[in-house]
């Protein structure tokens, strides 16, 4: 699918690194399977002792005892790079929502041509996979000719401009509509760089990311993509490795993972005279006019370098690898769309390779998968009418309030922020909006059609989306719009809008269980709903003020401050080893970290307010609530993982293994250490002196 530019600062409960990436594993194989001995009963409620191993020392191995007994007993499918506790939720709410499609189907109850209709038919069409191992790359013969059918630089900056509204191939550049981040009222439009097959910058440039034999098994799928569409294997390999010299050129000029942990080396509002300057034989004003934008005068650059540079490295580069490099994206755009064969190729490298993962997930999942990628919002509407209970959202949203006073508390206590940032911090917490569940009002999908082929079909809805942010610029910002379905296992700050959004779909046991204890409650979902607060004062929410807008509102002398307690926690998570001689990307991973910690800090306090308000209930699964707390918000982490999988999150995730997320930030509390009675000699001790407090 096509990358479309949208800002967001997202907690990624269920971690999948290519979810949603151009060239990436599809989604339709990056969504779990079941592991049916990992289950809980989930009508039991506030449970803990079942996933715990009480063998194990928590003083030596807080988390094996936590999650042990669930670890011991769970397998990672053959299909998936890890398994975690999310995944069972994902695995509980795909099976319902397989069975709704699969129920609708046979059923009178859908209008036809209504958005639950098309999510039907596309469900439908994306199983058959006889009509599309018959069809083969015929649903693409088009989009191949056009490309083969450039014969110079003015053909190909032609190709482009129509191709971004028509084609799979997304080019080399683009424009997308998102919230200005000086003026969060209104959509800007957005100019972004390179579509790349490997996962980020350092795949191309840093030998420690990407090893040659990553980039040899890249080119290998390349090469065999090729093959598909005519090349013999002299060609295609040749051209494999053209294409990926150029995308490493591409590559060069382009941000690192770390630099978007500050919108400071993003958000470069330019005069749309800078990117004729920058790239004259691409005709931008008739391009802007075909996108609908043709008195624009401002453009964000998030890559200024790559702006600088394009324009040299297409002059220099021999036409036919950037036909090539062209081709690919169509194949690697469609590959799981089109014939088995073809899918295998691309979940080879991306599931496999990358992630360890053994096969693909059964047609049923992948089917749903393409559904929720191109028509979310229609199967999220069908899942909150069956399944989410309003009395969840009621308790959620209490809950939340309860976070957010808590937050406020521990901001007028702070030591190291000055009386003047307190005050407007706890501003901005005032102004903090709250989303739970699902819109308010629904997405809807006209202007997706149901095509002959299921590429076809995809490439409608990704282009409907395209062109659905390509017309908000220069409009108003829709503030009640959501950036995740309702049926994610996830949650996310948005620093534009400065809310925190929780999906119906993680506000479910384990994670939360409004007929559950208190503890249980805050462990979990407590501490990812502090977690996400504390998103809206970290180093890069820190930089926008309570209307959304970037605006610095901290003080010099609390930016020192608030910059020497980063650097702590950056050396602290870089000293912890993941695998043997794999250790955590401390700079990548610092935004994350940060709310890790002060989400569970948070949490604990809140925790204990609710207890003082509402009685404390006595040993539970012989447990207090202190240790009960910890339990719960280790047990949000369980996971078993391929080392593949650790080696590539490490790379490329801004959030640390869960096997860390689980611990360190519980590590940083005093409280931890007095719960467990972990004293100096243990293995879980961490000094008073390198315990570090943000929030």
């Amino acid at each position: 699918m096509r990358r479309s530019l949208t800002f967001r600062v997202i907690l990624a409960i269920c971690c999948v690194a290519t979810f949603g990436r151009p060239g990436l594993l599809a989604a339709q194989d990056a969504t779990p399977v079941a592991s049916p001995a990992a289950s809980i009963d989930a009508g039991v409620h506030g449970t803990l002792r079942p996933y715990m191993d009480l063998s194990v020392d928590p003083r030596r191995d807080f988390y094996h005892y936590a999650i042990g007994s669930w670890q011991d007993r769970t397998e990672i499918p053959p299909d998936e790079a890890s398994y975690r506790i999310d995944t069972m939720l994902q695995d509980r709410t795909r099976e319902q929502l397989i069975g709704l499609l699969d129920r609708l189907a046979e059923s009178d109850e859908v209008p036809v041509g209504s958005d639950e209709w098309k999510a039907i038919q596309l469900f439908a069409q994306s199983k058959d996979v006889r009509t599309r191992n018959e069809q083969g790359i015929t649903p693409i013969d088009s989009e191949l000719e056009a490309i083969d059918a450039i014969a110079s630089l003015d053909d190909l900056y032609a190709f482009v401009q129509k191709a971004f509204l028509t084609s799979y191939a997304y080019g080399f550049y683009g424009i997308s509509g998102s919230p200005d981040l000086t003026d969060s009222s209104m959509y800007a439009a957005w100019y972004s760089g390179p579509t790349l097959g490997l996962p980020n910058r350092d795949y191309y440039w840093d030998d420690t990311v990407g090893t040659e034999a990553v980039r040899d098994a890249y080119r290998t799928m390349n090469a065999t993509l090729l093959g598909y569409a005519g090349y013999d294997a002299a060609q295609a390999t040749v051209a494999a490795e053209q294409v990926y010299d150029f995308e490493k050129r591409l590559a060069e000029p382009i941000l690192s993972p770390e630099d978007f942990n500050d919108p400071q080396n993003y958000y470069h509002p330019r005069p749309v005279a800078d990117l004729i300057a920058a790239n004259p034989k691409f005709d931008w004003p008739a391009f802007l006019e075909m996108i609908g934008v043709p008195d624009l005068k401002t453009v964000v650059v998030t890559e200024e370098d790559y702006l600088a540079s394009i324009d040299d490295i297409l002059a220099s580069t021999d036409l036919a690898t950037i036909k090539d490099y062209l081709k690919l994206q169509v194949l690697q755009g469609t590959a799981s769309s089109l014939t088995e064969e073809m899918g295998q190729t691309t979940f080879d490298f991306y599931g496999t390779f990358l992630n360890g993962v053994e096969e693909r997930r059964p047609i049923a999942e992948r089917a749903l998968a393409d559904v929720n990628d191109a028509l979310g919002f229609a199967v999220g509407k069908l899942y909150v009418d069956e399944y989410f209970p309003p009395e969840a959202k009621a308790a959620i949203e209490e809950l939340v309030q309860h976070l957010i006073a808590a937050t406020g508390t521990r901001i007028e206590n702070l030591s190291w922020m000055s009386a003047e940032t307190k005050e407007t911090a706890l501003a901005k917490l005032d102004a903090m909006g709250v989303k739970v569940g699902y819109p308010d009002k629904w997405q809807t999908y006209e202007a997706v059609n149901i095509e002959e082929s299921l590429a076809a079909t995809m490439l409608s809805a990704s282009l409907a989306e395209s062109n659905r942010q390509l017309a908000r610029i220069g409009k108003p910002v829709d503030r009640g719009e959501w950036s995740m379905l309702p049926q994610e296992i996830n949650a996310y700050y948005d620093p534009t809008n400065n809310e925190i959004v929780f999906p119906a779909g993680i506000l479910q046991a384990p994670f939360y269980d409004f007929q559950a204890d208190l503890a249980y409650n805050y462990g979990d979902i407590g501490a990812v709903i502090g977690h996400e607060i504390t998103h809206g004062f970290d180093q890069s929410g820190s930089q926008f003020d309570a209307e959304g807008n970037l605006n610095n509102w901290w003080s010099d002398e609390d930016h020192a401050k608030f910059e020497a307690l980063t650097d702590k926690i950056v050396t602290q998570y870089d000293a912890i080893e993941v695998l043997p001689g794999t250790f955590v990307n401390g700079d990548l991973t610092i935004g994350e970290n940060i709310a890790d910690m002060g989400g569970l800090q948070i949490a604990h306090d809140a925790l204990h307010q609710a207890l003082e308000e509402s009685g404390d209930p006595g040993l539970i699964e012989g447990m207090t609530q202190e240790e009960r707390f910890f339990v719960s918000w280790a047990l949000g982490w369980a996971e078993k993982a391929r080392p593949e999988a650790i080696e590539t999150q490490v790379q490329t995730d801004e959030h640390s293994p869960y096997s860390v997320r689980a611990v360190q930030p519980a590590r940083n509390m005093d409280s931890f250490f007095t719960a467990f009675d972990i004293k100096p000699g243990d293995p879980m001790y961490l000094p008073p002196e390198e315990r570090v407090v943000i929030w």
